[in-house]
């Protein structure tokens, strides 16, 4: 009898042995295989990997016009085939890059600075490590590397979940290369105001953000472009005309977007059709210069030059412009230029309109009378003065309007210095908010977790531990002694 069951359990030993041999013998040339011919399958729960529907016809769509567009990625491939961080890219990098439009240009710019040369002639993009630019024809987009994810950390800093937001942008990108138009930002000539030649960094900017600028001269061209995004009046020395006004009221009404950087003027001229231009936002311009009395929130013997604090939204409805600036108002303190301010007019449409401020003082900021027409204008203190608003129209097609009281923090003297850098950065939110240059496909981010597992005591540490390492430890070693009580059995 005892034969018989040792026999029995050499047969069943060897059934589990040929068992085991026969998954390696199926599975390792499977996987093999599978490496050998590129084939991944996309195992995640939000098909992290895979491209969706929307991306894979347009592609489709794409190759079957002849349409091709050189991606151009500031990194080699190879970095990425490893790294479990930046794994969603790489395999989605793979995959738009089967489809014959999608023409994957990958390169180290330390090593290949001759492609970089190319492709950024004379450093009109701020391209790093990382980035890409998506060309097609005379149509150039860059993409910056820091949009492919967004993270959610926790109270200790330490990463918790991610948004791999890279299709979205990918094929949108795609799209706005082969069938958009460059958005151009037009800048107001002929009254004073200051030339682009003094914008340079500016226009570098908008550039690597992707609008085209321009000047433009009303008075010799009749109406505002058709590709215009955004009519930029910046450091008018005096009034538009009438003819003017009519042209710009035209382009509003057909939900055209306006931002107006108007500095203090000591000459008594009024700006009447300027004005008017706001008041139809509901938004009001005083003929003043605005300096700062507490000693320490100026710069050093210039009260004109002063800190100031960006607006919180007011409402969750508000439109928010202010809040990601704010938080690096500690390290990057908001300075403004010498300005004048603005305030609220509550016109009949007011309720109607979408109006907040964006830049506002401390109430030991001073309003001091300065150019303009009025009779015996007086000085205000006491109070928070509104140095930069915003208003949008929804009558109007979301028409939107933007006013700053000071046009040197956009000229390369004003930016030159690094007290003016924040409304500098509001300046260029404003630009995205009022026209966004991106085609949204509506493709949504896919998550990606992160595990963690959180230890609060040294005895706690110890039982994971025990759990975690010595319990596998015992069950294998009651499998041990039961085998080896049964071998002979």
């Amino acid at each position: 009898m005892k034969t018989s069951v040792h026999a029995k359990n050499k047969r069943f030993s060897a059934l589990a042995l040929v068992l085991a041999l026969l998954v390696l013998a199926v599975a390792v040339p499977v996987t093999l295989i599978f490496d050998r011919l590129g084939i991944n399958i996309d195992m995640t729960p939000n098909s992290l990997y895979t491209l969706t529907d929307t991306t894979r016809n347009y592609l489709a769509d794409l190759d079957a016009r002849g349409e091709v567009v050189d991606v151009y990625f500031l990194m080699k491939m190879e970095e990425l085939e490893d790294d479990l961080e930046v794994l969603a890219l790489y395999r989605t990098l793979l995959a738009y890059d089967a489809y014959d439009c999608f023409n994957l240009i990958d390169f180290d710019p330390d090593t290949d600075p001759a492609v970089l040369k190319e492709i950024n002639p004379q450093n009109k993009y701020n391209l790093g490590e990382g980035d890409f630019l998506f060309v097609h024809g005379d149509m150039v987009k860059r993409l910056p590397a820091s949009l492919m994810y967004t993270y959610k950390t926790d109270q200790d800093s330490n990463v918790t979940d991610a948004e791999f937001r890279a299709e979205n942008y990918f094929t949108g990108y795609m799209k706005t290369v082969v069938e958009g138009e460059l958005p151009i930002v037009y800048f107001l000539t002929g009254h004073g105001e200051t030339p682009l030649s003094d914008m340079t960094k500016l226009t570098t900017n908008l550039a690597n953000n992707n609008y085209g600028s321009a000047e433009l001269n009303l008075t010799t061209t009749a109406n505002v472009p058709d590709d215009c995004c955004i009519l930029v009046i910046a450091g008018p020395q005096y009034d538009i005309s009438e003819p003017e006004y009519d042209s710009i009221v035209s382009y509003i009404n057909k939900g055209g977007n306006v931002s107006l950087l108007i500095s203090p003027n000591s000459e008594p001229l009024s700006y009447k059709y300027l004005e008017r231009i706001l008041s139809d936002f509901c938004i009001g311009m005083n003929y003043d210069r605005v300096s700062e009395t507490d000693p320490d929130r100026h710069s050093y013997a210039d009260p004109y030059a002063f800190k100031c604090n960006f607006a919180a939204p007011s409402t969750e409805n508000d439109v928010d412009l202010t809040t990601a600036l704010a938080q690096t108002a500690g390290t990057l303190p908001v300075y403004m230029p010498y300005s004048r301010s603005f305030y609220s007019v509550y016109g009949t449409n007011y309720s109607l309109l979408s109006v907040g401020d964006l830049l506002v003082t401390e109430t030991s900021a001073e309003a001091e009378p300065w150019g303009g027409t009025q009779r015996d204008p007086e000085s205000v203190t006491g109070r928070q003065l509104s140095l930069a608003m915003y208003a949008e129209d929804p009558q109007r097609d979301h028409a939107k309007v933007v006013v700053f009281g000071s046009a040197d923090i956009i000229t390369d003297a004003g930016t030159g210095n690094a007290y003016f850098i924040q409304p500098l950065n509001l300046f260029l939110s404003s630009v995205t908010w009022m026209y966004n240059s991106d085609i949204d496909m509506n493709i949504e981010d896919k998550a990606r977790t992160y595990d963690a597992l959180k230890v609060n005591s040294s005895s706690e540490a110890t039982l994971l531990m025990g759990l975690f390492i010595g319990f596998p430890i015992v069950v294998a070693a009651a499998g041990i002694f039961v085998w080896l009580r049964r071998k002979n059995a």
